[in-house]
């Protein structure tokens, strides 16, 4: 743990700081007896990076700063400001601006029913940033209960035959039958490290994370901004496993003839933070908006949504 103001290392249960004495548990964001609240904003506003002590400046409601300098992140938790240990980036390939828009339009485009919609619709914003993601290592298992159905060949019917008696084809019973499944794998998923921001959490979409490096000072100072987060670890871990139970299920109604339904256990392993290059791209068709985004490290689209 270190100190959330002079940024000194301190043991986990310190009240406050031995060597500059200030408050420590903040937690949630109250301040603590006797703390005023303008008194806590003054110390929050003094806060050192514990790797190289330039000050951090966090804003209002953050909960995960990247030092401007050294690009150190800092988490706070309920026992105040800890180091984030494991802290990567991924480079960017889309970097000019047509190109984003060219992986927009023929995705726009890819279907017959929306034949010429990118040139159809106006392009209102575009924007490239690097987001901060809480990647989730993770393994489950489902249970799932599907239903398929069986054909058992029945007896014979009889039929008229000019008056004589006779027998017709043979009758047919369908019946319902409901049966059990598991799927057990792996996963790394994403959890959007700023609240209110869920359309940046494409519900689907899992990062090709295989060429992450760890963060230095060099990224820094690049034209794209990397934005800090407002959720700390411990509440991406809580939602984390939520998203990853829904996501399984979501894959098996996908997947799966005649699904019915499915538990899911998720065995939570490795947490670590990544700053990812997202294009932002909206449109207005009509009175619709589209809005867009692009995985500006491996080109992709990640999710369309209408409003």
């Amino acid at each position: 743990m270190y100190c959330r103001k002079c940024g000194s290392q301190i043991p986990d249960d310190s009240d406050f700081c031995p060597k500059c004495g200030a408050p420590q548990k903040v937690g949630s964001g109250q301040a603590q007896s006797g703390e005023k609240p303008q008194d806590q904003e003054e110390v929050l506003k003094e806060m050192k990076c514990p790797n190289c002590g330039a000050p951090l400046n966090p804003a209002s409601g953050e909960a995960m700063v990247v030092c401007s300098y050294c690009g150190t992140s800092i988490s706070l938790g309920s026992l105040g400001w800890t180091k984030v240990e494991k802290h990567f980036i991924l480079d960017i390939k889309v970097q000019m601006r047509d190109q984003a828009e060219q992986i927009a339009k023929e995705f726009l485009d890819s279907s017959i029913f929306h034949r010429h919609l990118f040139e159809k619709s106006e392009l209102k914003k575009s924007e490239l940033n690097y987001l901060p993601y809480w990647i989730i290592d993770a393994g489950y298992s489902a249970q799932y209960q599907y239903k398929r159905e069986q054909v058992n060949p029945g007896g014979f019917v009889a039929v008229g035959m000019g008056g004589r008696g006779g027998f017709g084809g043979p009758t047919v019973n369908i019946q319902t039958i409901v049966e059990s499944g598991s799927d057990v794998n792996e996963v790394s998923y994403p959890v959007i490290a700023i609240e209110n921001m869920n359309q940046y959490q494409p519900p689907d979409y899992v990062f090709n994370l295989a060429a992450k490096r760890p963060i230095g000072q060099t990224d820094m100072n690049g034209p794209v901004k990397l934005l800090n987060g407002t959720m700390g670890e411990e509440k991406a871990r809580m939602e984390g496993k939520i998203r990853i139970q829904q996501w399984e299920i979501r894959k098996l109604q996908r997947t799966v003839r005649g699904f019915l339904s499915a538990s899911v256990t998720v065995d939570l392993a490795d947490m670590y933070l990544v700053h990812i290059p997202i294009w932002s791209l909206q449109f207005q068709h009509k009175d619709q908006t589209i809005f867009l985004l692009i995985d500006a490290h491996n080109a992709r689209v990640m999710e369309e949504t209408k409003s």
